[in-house]
Protein backbone atom coordinates (compact mmCIF):
# COMPACT_ATOMS: atom_id res chain seq x y z
CA UNK A 1 0.00 0.00 0.00
CA UNK A 2 1.20 3.44 -1.01
CA UNK A 3 1.90 5.74 2.11
CA UNK A 4 -1.03 7.92 0.93
CA UNK A 5 -3.99 4.76 1.38
CA UNK A 6 -2.09 3.80 4.78
CA UNK A 7 -2.90 6.64 6.43
CA UNK A 8 -6.70 7.15 4.63
CA UNK A 9 -8.31 4.58 6.63
CA UNK A 10 -8.12 6.88 9.93
CA UNK A 11 -9.82 9.81 7.81
CA UNK A 12 -12.59 6.99 6.57
CA UNK A 13 -13.01 5.23 9.57
CA UNK A 14 -13.42 8.87 11.03
CA UNK A 15 -16.35 10.18 8.41
CA UNK A 16 -17.99 6.88 9.46
CA UNK A 17 -18.10 7.37 12.81
CA UNK A 18 -19.18 11.01 12.71
CA UNK A 19 -21.67 9.91 10.32
CA UNK A 20 -23.24 7.23 12.83
CA UNK A 21 -22.99 9.49 15.47
CA UNK A 22 -25.28 12.29 13.92
CA UNK A 23 -27.64 9.80 13.24
CA UNK A 24 -27.22 8.47 16.96
CA UNK A 25 -27.44 11.70 18.22
CA UNK A 26 -30.48 12.97 16.49
CA UNK A 27 -32.11 9.90 17.15
CA UNK A 28 -31.41 10.94 20.80
CA UNK A 29 -32.76 14.04 20.77
CA UNK A 30 -35.65 12.73 19.30
CA UNK A 31 -36.20 10.18 21.68
CA UNK A 32 -35.69 12.65 24.38
CA UNK A 33 -38.54 15.06 23.48
CA UNK A 34 -40.63 11.74 23.28
CA UNK A 35 -39.66 10.47 26.82
CA UNK A 36 -38.21 13.33 28.86
CA UNK A 37 -37.63 10.91 31.73
CA UNK A 38 -34.09 9.85 30.12
CA UNK A 39 -33.46 13.45 28.71
CA UNK A 40 -30.08 13.74 30.58
CA UNK A 41 -28.68 10.78 29.51
CA UNK A 42 -29.74 11.40 26.47
CA UNK A 43 -28.32 14.76 26.01
CA UNK A 44 -24.50 13.47 27.32
CA UNK A 45 -24.37 11.00 24.59
CA UNK A 46 -25.73 13.31 22.01
CA UNK A 47 -22.68 15.30 23.07
CA UNK A 48 -20.33 12.64 22.68
CA UNK A 49 -21.63 11.20 20.11
CA UNK A 50 -19.92 10.63 16.71
CA UNK A 51 -18.50 14.32 16.20
CA UNK A 52 -16.58 14.14 18.78
CA UNK A 53 -15.07 10.99 18.42
CA UNK A 54 -14.63 11.12 14.48
CA UNK A 55 -13.25 14.50 15.21
CA UNK A 56 -10.80 12.84 17.60
CA UNK A 57 -9.96 10.18 15.43
CA UNK A 58 -9.33 12.84 12.42
CA UNK A 59 -6.92 14.77 14.86
CA UNK A 60 -5.28 11.22 15.46
CA UNK A 61 -4.52 10.46 11.65
CA UNK A 62 -3.58 13.94 10.74
CA UNK A 63 -0.31 13.74 13.45
CA UNK A 64 -0.10 10.15 12.43
CA UNK A 65 0.60 11.62 8.90
CA UNK A 66 2.61 14.22 9.82
CA UNK A 67 5.01 11.85 11.60
CA UNK A 68 4.97 9.14 9.26
CA UNK A 69 6.20 11.81 6.46
CA UNK A 70 8.43 13.12 9.33
CA UNK A 71 10.12 10.21 9.64
CA UNK A 72 10.04 9.15 6.27
CA UNK A 73 12.34 12.06 5.33
CA UNK A 74 14.60 11.38 7.86
CA UNK A 75 15.33 7.98 6.76
CA UNK A 76 15.40 9.11 2.75
CA UNK A 77 17.83 11.87 4.33
CA UNK A 78 19.89 9.11 6.29
CA UNK A 79 20.17 6.64 3.63
CA UNK A 80 21.16 9.67 1.02
CA UNK A 81 23.64 10.24 3.66
CA UNK A 82 25.07 6.35 3.90
CA UNK A 83 25.49 6.49 0.12
CA UNK A 84 27.60 9.43 0.30
CA UNK A 85 29.72 8.00 2.77
CA UNK A 86 29.75 4.91 1.24
CA UNK A 87 30.95 6.53 -2.29
CA UNK A 88 33.29 8.56 -0.01
CA UNK A 89 34.81 5.78 1.54
CA UNK A 90 34.95 3.49 -2.09
CA UNK A 91 36.63 6.99 -3.73
CA UNK A 92 39.03 7.04 -0.60
CA UNK A 93 39.96 3.16 -0.79
CA UNK A 94 40.56 3.00 -4.66
CA UNK A 95 42.81 5.82 -4.30
CA UNK A 96 44.99 4.36 -1.20
CA UNK A 97 45.09 1.06 -3.91
CA UNK A 98 46.48 3.25 -5.60
CA UNK A 99 49.33 4.92 -4.39
CA UNK A 100 50.19 1.91 -2.51
CA UNK A 101 50.62 -0.11 -5.92
CA UNK A 102 52.38 3.31 -6.91
CA UNK A 103 54.60 2.95 -3.93
CA UNK A 104 55.27 -1.16 -4.44
CA UNK A 105 56.30 -0.10 -8.22
CA UNK A 106 58.79 2.80 -7.01
CA UNK A 107 60.25 0.83 -4.39
CA UNK A 108 60.48 -2.41 -6.78
CA UNK A 109 62.53 -0.05 -9.17
CA UNK A 110 64.52 1.56 -6.95
CA UNK A 111 65.72 -2.17 -5.59
CA UNK A 112 66.63 -2.51 -8.89
CA UNK A 113 68.35 0.21 -9.43
CA UNK A 114 70.28 -0.40 -6.14
CA UNK A 115 71.26 -4.18 -7.65
CA UNK A 116 72.35 -2.74 -10.64
CA UNK A 117 74.34 0.08 -9.37
CA UNK A 118 76.16 -2.53 -6.97
CA UNK A 119 76.91 -5.08 -9.57
CA UNK A 120 78.01 -2.11 -11.87
CA UNK A 121 80.53 -1.19 -8.60
CA UNK A 122 81.67 -4.78 -8.20
CA UNK A 123 82.60 -4.97 -11.47
CA UNK A 124 84.20 -1.78 -11.92
CA UNK A 125 86.19 -2.44 -8.84
CA UNK A 126 87.16 -6.15 -10.21
CA UNK A 127 88.18 -4.16 -13.11
CA UNK A 128 90.27 -1.85 -11.36
CA UNK A 129 92.02 -5.01 -9.14
CA UNK A 130 92.80 -6.72 -12.92
CA UNK A 131 94.23 -3.47 -14.15
CA UNK A 132 96.19 -2.83 -10.75
CA UNK A 133 97.35 -6.48 -10.66
CA UNK A 134 95.92 -6.74 -6.89
CA UNK A 135 98.02 -3.67 -5.76
CA UNK A 136 96.25 -1.34 -4.42
CA UNK A 137 96.67 2.35 -6.10
CA UNK A 138 96.30 3.94 -9.37
CA UNK A 139 96.52 1.69 -12.28
CA UNK A 140 98.76 4.08 -14.07
CA UNK A 141 101.48 4.38 -11.16
CA UNK A 142 103.50 0.92 -12.43
CA UNK A 143 103.87 2.68 -15.46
Amino acid sequence: MTPVWQNIKYYLLAYAVMATGSLVSTALQLLAAEFPTGHPASTLAANLSGVTVGGLIMVMAFFKDQRVEEERKRVDAERERVKEEQARTKAEQERADRERERAERAESELNRLRTEYENTMKALIQRLEELNNGQPGRPDADQ
